[in-house]
């Protein structure tokens, strides 16, 4: 009984390295999707079941970015991805600096998501310190 308990979590442990690339690039390609469509809106956490969430690209009335110092609610799950996706797609080559100024999102915020952005290849370096939707 153990035996066939141990090959059936062999099974799947296989099944779960071989779908692992599948969906990482179905979520490039989500994102892509949505980059070159105008759709800026980000499905919920869990799946969609919620709805989709609208991004937020404007500050408080204080200036600050919506989540900023606790002030406020934090931004939904992915919303900074896709403002940062939106604005990278409507002005291909723009800094990190400057997508952090536009859309008051905390600077290390954007650099980070900027490169995450890079390594899965929804982004490409344009430019001396640019991004744009990679091709």
């Amino acid at each position: 009984m153990a035996e066939l308990v141990g090959q059936i979590q062999r099974d799947i442990e296989r099944r779960l390295r071989e779908l692992r690339p599948l969906i990482e690039e179905k979520e490039q390609l989500e994102a892509v999707l949505a980059a070159l469509s105008g759709d800026y809106s980000a499905p919920a956490a869990n799946g969609g079941a919620a709805g989709r969430a609208r991004v937020r690209t404007s500050a408080t009335p204080t200036g600050r970015a919506p989540y900023a110092g606790g002030k406020t609610r934090r931004a939904p799950r992915g919303a900074n991805r896709e403002a940062i996706l939106k604005l990278v797609g409507e002005r291909p080559g723009i800094s990190a600096a400057e997508v952090a100024e536009i859309t008051n999102i905390a600077k290390p915020t954007v650099h980070t998501t900027i490169s995450q952005l890079k390594r899965k290849g929804i982004l490409e370096p344009e430019g001396a310190n640019g991004v744009k939707i990679a091709s």
